[in-house]
């Protein structure tokens, strides 16, 4: 007699594959990327560190400059006009102290250079900061410079 039954496929057919990813998968992935991800940090963190070095080495410049500028604009308005020892070009470096400007000790090699003129009644006064990244940094020295006008003042 022949065997009649009927079977349900749903019973042998095939499993399906389960969806999503297993724990091991997700770990081993995650470890590759993290590799990856640091090796590609420590490959351009000098470049970073560089440019960083140098945005905040100009933004102590010009702190530094207005300071500067500010100080004789500010005797110009007292005394009336600078002393003669002020004209010309004047080597200032010593006057930025870390005591009056924190951050200045990151401008390495600094060489701060005043040149005040008087035309008449106008006087140009400008300064320019020179500095490197490094303490052995004198290939490719940064400057900044600021200049401004001031008339001297009816007395």
């Amino acid at each position: 007699m022949a065997c009649s039954k009927t079977f349900d496929n749903k019973h042998f057919s095939a499993r399906k594959p389960a969806k999503g990813f297993s724990l091991i998968e997700v770990m081993v992935g995650m470890i590759i990327f993290f590799l990856l991800f640091g090796y590609t940090v420590r490959a351009l963190a000098p470049t970073a560190t560089d440019s960083h070095n140098l945005l905040r080495g100009v933004t102590v410049a010009m702190n530094a400059c207005n300071w500067y500028l500010n100080d004789l604009e500010r005797r110009i308005n007292y005394l009336g006009e600078l002393p003669a020892s002020d004209l010309g070009e004047n080597d200032v470096t010593m006057l930025f102290s870390e005591n009056d400007f924190s951050d200045i000790r990151m401008l390495r090699n600094l060489r701060a250079t005043s040149q005040v003129s008087l035309k008449g009644d106008l006087y140009n006064m400008r300064i320019e900061f020179r500095w490197g990244n490094h303490d052995s940094d004198y290939k490719r020295p940064h400057n900044f410079e600021l200049s401004r006008l001031k008339t001297r003042p009816e007395i």
